[in-house]
């Protein structure tokens, strides 16, 4: 797949847990480059919210840190810094509490025109409710509105469609977008090519001819200050049920009728209907990691001296249908 770059029109873009993590790593970098590559326009809102006392400024100064230490060669032009860095503000507010999102309404100002507005929920999924309603009761919803959600949903069905029920009280199911950063990786979007754009591999994907299938994501980073959020997480939720379960849909998927989102959602849930159950505690192994040469154990890392939680696992999934029947994942 060639990659394109289609300009979209002037939107706000609200981005709760903009000091977390991911906002450092991954999104200000994103939105930076795209702006770069003539994607975004200068018009464009870029609206940071967190709990730290900070100005736009100060908010500012962070991003040109984060675009220093992540941003590549691209981001060191000083010209298209300053145009990003124009459309940057900060918001200091606690999702938790009533007070402090008319200071966010008033870091949007209505301009009349049909404006997407996106709100990006980069944050616990405790927040995410809380997030929800505070936007509806602050009068930032309307059918312009959207609501992006990063995984993990809930941490079992039943907060999962606890959640869905607030979502759906106040945002049409058109506006609401469950979204898994890692799709967006190059090899990731470049398997639906390898797959059914390949005249060589296509007739041999199957049970016939594939022993195995494995899917192996290593990182070199340890929690690196995450550890609150990851010890209540673990691997099985931060990577499994999302990311490595969307890489095995895209591996095991049928052709969909077409390359639209509603076909290729429907071929991607088809492969996990015919997941087999895992009652074999066997197919399944979990483990923590510990200290290696300058680099601390993960009890350390995370200061969680007694904790259980996951850094590792391993598991061994079977795809029962007539193309994958019998080759383990």
């Amino acid at each position: 797949m060639v990659a394109r770059v289609v300009p979209v029109d002037p939107f706000d873009l609200v981005i709760f847990g903009a000091r977390g993590d991911f906002a450092r790593r991954k999104l200000i970098p994103a939105l930076y480059h795209r702006m770069h590559d003539g994607q975004m326009p200068e018009e464009a809102r870029l609206v940071g919210v967190a709990r730290a006392d900070l100005d736009a400024d100060g908010y500012r100064r962070m991003a040109e840190a984060v675009l220093d230490e992540f941003g590549g060669t691209d981001a060191q032009d000083a010209e298209m810094r300053r145009k990003f860095f124009t459309a940057l503000d900060y918001v200091s507010l606690d999702v938790m509490q009533e007070h402090g999102w008319q200071n966010l309404k008033q870091a949007l100002p209505e301009n009349g025109t049909a404006r997407s507005r996106a709100f990006y929920l980069s944050v616990a999924p405790r927040f995410f409710g809380p997030i929800a309603e505070g936007v509806h009761r602050a009068g930032l919803t309307d059918e312009y509105s959207r609501l992006v959600i990063e995984k993990p949903l809930g941490h079992d069905l039943a907060s999962a469609k606890a959640l869905n029920g607030v979502f759906a009280g106040h945002f049409g199911e058109h506006q609401i977008f469950r979204i898994d950063h890692y799709l967006g990786k190059e090899t990731v979007q470049n398997l639906m090519a390898l797959r059914f754009a390949n005249a060589f591999f296509e007739p041999l994907w199957n049970a016939r001819h594939i022993d195995y299938v494995q899917i192996t994501v290593v990182e070199k980073v340890g929690v690196e200050g995450r550890g609150p959020y990851y010890d209540g997480i673990g691997a099985m939720c931060d990577m499994v049920q999302n990311h490595l379960l969307q890489l095995l849909c895209f591996v095991a998927m049928e052709p969909p009728s077409h390359f639209e989102p509603d076909a290729v959602h429907d071929e991607k849930l088809k492969v996990l209907h015919a997941l087999t159950p895992l009652t074999d505690l066997d197919r399944v192994v979990r483990g923590q990691y510990a200290a290696g040469p300058g680099t601390p154990s993960y009890v350390e890392d995370a200061d969680a001296p007694t904790s259980r939680t996951e850094t590792f696992i391993a598991l061994k999934a079977e795809v029962a249908n007539w193309r994958w029947s019998g080759v383990p994942f």
